[in-house]
C-alpha cells in the first residue's frame, strides 16, 4: 500500500507536460504522477479509470477544454483537488473555472521549482486535513451505532457496517468500582489519545483504521489487512495466527506505554462484519467480563462464529458473606484474619464476576464503616483513592488484604503526639531522608493522601512545612557525622541526601549560621549561633 498522493496532468502542449512532470522529484514531496492527458476528453476517460486525488489541467485544449472537463468531474466528485494552469490571456476563462471550485490557480510562465514545491506542500496539507475530517465523521457515525441499543444503521454507514473485516477489539481495563463512585475522569484514556496512537503507529501487515473508541464502555478498532498479508494468510493459517499475535502484542505494548493504562485485546477469528460483531458483543457481554477474573492486560481470541452463552450463572452474594467480612475484620489474629479473607473471596470467585465484585464491595464497605466509627475521614479518603489497584480479582484480593492489615495496624499504633497519618509521614521521612530524590509526592503516596492535603495537615500539626522538616532531619544527621570527625564534607553531603555540595552548604548555613567547613573547624555545636 502506498501513502503517495495520486496526480494527473492535462495539457495539450507536450513540452509543458514534460517540463511539469520532470521539474521536481514528485515522490519526494509525497506525490505520484499516475496519468497524463493531452485534452479534456482523454483526461475525463483517464480520471474515471484512475481516480487521481489531484488534477493539474490547462484551460484551452482541443476536443474538450479544461472548463468543460472540470464541470463534468465536479458533477460526481467534489473532493478531487484541481489546479488550473493558465496564461495571462486566459483570465476570462479562469473566472468560469473558479466558479466550478478549483483548488489553486497557477500562471504557467511563473511556475518554478520553488513555487511548485510550495504549491504541493499546501495541497498535501489540505488533503490530509480533509481526510482526517472525513475519517472523524465516519468514526462518529460508527460510534453512535455501537452505542445504540437497537440493531439499526443509517444508509451512510451501511456499506461499512456490512463489509467483512479482520477485527481487533481493544478494551481499556477500567477499574472495578468498590466504593460505588464513578470511575475518575483522569483514569479513562479518551478517544483523541487513542486515535493519535493508532495514527502514528505502523504495524507490518495491518492497515489500522479506528472504528470507534468509547471511553468507559469499549474501544474497538478494525485491522484491515493489506493484499500481501491476505495472500500469506491464505497459504498458511498458522503463519497468519503468529503474525496476528505478534502485531497484537506490539500494538498492545505501544498503547500501554503511551497511555500508562492497561488494555485487553481480543483477536476475532475469521472475518466478520461490524454489524455482526455488535450483535455478538451485545449478546455475550459476560465473555468480556471474564477478564476481571482471569486477568487484565492480556491478548485473547474470540470465535464469533459460535454465539454461545459463555458467562456463568450470576449468584447474588448472601448476607452471610457480608457478616463473614465483618467477623474477619474483628479477628485479632493476623494469620486467621488473612485466611478468612481469602476464603470468602475464593468462594465468591468461583460463582462468577458479579458475585466476586459484590463480595469485594462488601469488604470495602466494612472497612469504610469501621473507619467511620472511629471518625477517621482521612483513612476513608485514602482507601477511596486507590482506583488503579482495583483492576482485576488478583489485584483486588491483594489490595483488600493490605487494607485489612493496615486497619489493624492503624488502630493499635502509638500516635506520639501526632495524628496517625502524620506520625506515619514523620516515620517515613526519618527512614528515607538519605534518598536525594525524596519528595512530598513520595511521602503522600506512602500515607495514601494527596500531596496538597498532606502538606496542609503536616504544617498544621508540626508547625513547619514538610520540606523544612526534611531539611532539619538532614542537617542534624550532617552535624552528627561532622562531630564524628571521620568524614569529608562531600561524603557527608551525599550521605544525608544532597546531590549538590553548593546546595548543601546553603541549606546548612541557613539552619546553623555557618558553612559546613566552618562548623566543622570550630567544633560544631559548641559554636552554633
Amino acid at each position: 500500500m502506498t501513502d503517495l498522493i495520486s496526480v494527473m496532468i492535462v495539457d495539450d502542449e507536450k513540452l509543458m507536460l514534460e517540463d511539469l512532470s520532470t521539474m521536481i522529484d514528485w515522490e519526494a514531496y509525497g506525490y505520484q504522477i499516475i496519468a497524463t492527458a493531452f485534452n479534456g476528453k482523454q483526461a475525463l476517460r483517464k480520471y474515471r479509470e484512475y481516480h487521481p486525488q489531484v488534477i493539474f489541467t490547462d484551460i484551452r485544449m482541443p476536443f474538450m477544454d479544461g472548463i468543460e472537463m472540470i464541470s463534468e468531474i465536479r458533477k460526481k466528485d467534489e473532493k478531487v483537488s484541481i489546479v488550473l494552469l493558465t496564461a495571462y490571456e486566459d483570465f476570462s476563462y479562469a473566472k468560469a473555472a473558479i466558479r466550478l471550485g478549483i483548488t489553486e490557480y497557477v500562471i504557467k510562465s511563473e511556475i518554478t521549482e520553488n513555487s511548485l514545491s510550495e504549491l504541493l506542500n499546501r495541497l498535501k496539507a489540505n488533503i490530509i486535513k480533509a481526510g482526517k475530517r472525513e475519517r472523524y465523521i465516519t468514526d462518529r457515525m460508527l460510534e453512535q451505532f455501537f452505542l445504540s441499543e437497537e440493531m439499526t444503521e443509517s444508509a451512510d454507514v451501511e456499506q461499512i457496517l456490512k463489509r467483512p473485516e479482520h477485527i481487533i477489539m481493544v478494551e481499556q481495563d477500567l477499574p472495578i468500582s468498590l466504593s460505588g463512585e464513578a470511575v475518575p475522569e483522569e483514569i479513562v484514556v479518551h478517544r483523541s489519545k487513542f486515535v493519535e496512537i493508532l495514527t502514528n503507529e505502523k504495524i507490518t501487515g495491518w492497515d489500522l483504521d479506528v472504528i470507534t473508541a468509547i471511553p468507559g464502555r469499549k474501544m474497538v478498532t478494525a485491522a484491515l489487512c493489506n493484499e500481501q498479508f491476505f495472500s500469506l494468510a491464505e497459504l498458511n493459517d498458522s503463519i497468519r495466527e503468529k503474525l496476528n499475535a505478534y502485531n497484537a502484542r506490539k500494538f498492545q505494548k505501544k498503547l500501554q506505554e503511551e497511555t500508562n493504562s492497561s488494555f485487553t485485546l481480543y483477536i476475532v477469528q475469521g472475518r466478520i462484519s461490524l454489524y455482526e460483531f455488535k450483535r455478538f458483543y451485545d449478546e455475550n457481554k459476560n465473555v468480556f467480563l471474564e477478564k476481571y477474573l482471569e486477568g487484565v492486560g492480556e491478548i485473547r481470541k474470540l470465535d464469533c462464529s459460535q454465539v454461545q452463552e459463555l458467562g456463568k450463572e450470576q449468584i447474588v452474594v448472601s448476607s452471610k458473606k457480608n457478616l463473614s467480612m465483618e467477623n474477619m475484620l474483628k479477628e485479632p489474629d493476623s494469620q486467621i484474619r488473612v485466611q478468612m479473607l481469602h476464603e470468602i473471596l475464593s468462594i465468591a470467585r468461583t460463582d462468577g464476576v458479579e458475585p466476586f465484585i459484590n463480595t469485594a464491595q462488601a469488604g470495602y464497605t466494612v472497612l469504610k464503616h469501621a473507619y467511620e466509627k472511629n471518625e477517621t475521614e482521612k483513612e476513608i479518603s485514602r482507601i477511596a483513592s486507590c482506583w488503579k489497584e482495583w483492576l482485576d480479582a488478583d489485584r483486588i484480593t491483594v489490595w483488600l488484604e493490605k487494607q485489612v492489615n493496615h486497619y489493624h495496624e492503624y488502630m493499635t499504633r502509638e500516635v506520639n503526639g501526632y495524628s496517625r497519618v502524620i506520625s506515619d509521614a514523620v516515620e517515613y521521612i526519618c527512614r528515607s531522608f538519605r534518598n536525594p530524590d525524596l519528595s512530598l509526592n513520595d511521602v503522600a503516596a506512602y500515607v495514601h493522601l494527596s500531596p496538597g492535603y498532606l502538606s496542609g495537615e503536616f504544617k498544621k500539626e508540626t508547625g513547619v512545612t514538610l520540606k523544612s522538616y526534611l531539611t532539619d532531619i538532614r542537617i542534624e544527621a550532617a552535624k552528627q557525622m561532622m562531630e564524628d570527625g571521620n568524614y569529608k564534607i562531600y561524603e557527608i553531603c551525599s550521605a544525608v541526601g544532597y546531590n549538590s555540595s553548593q546546595y548543601f552548604s546553603q541549606a546548612f548555613y541557613k539552619k546553623t549560621g555557618m558553612f559546613p567547613t566552618e562548623y566543622s573547624k570550630k567544633g560544631g555545636r559548641k559554636n552554633e549561633k
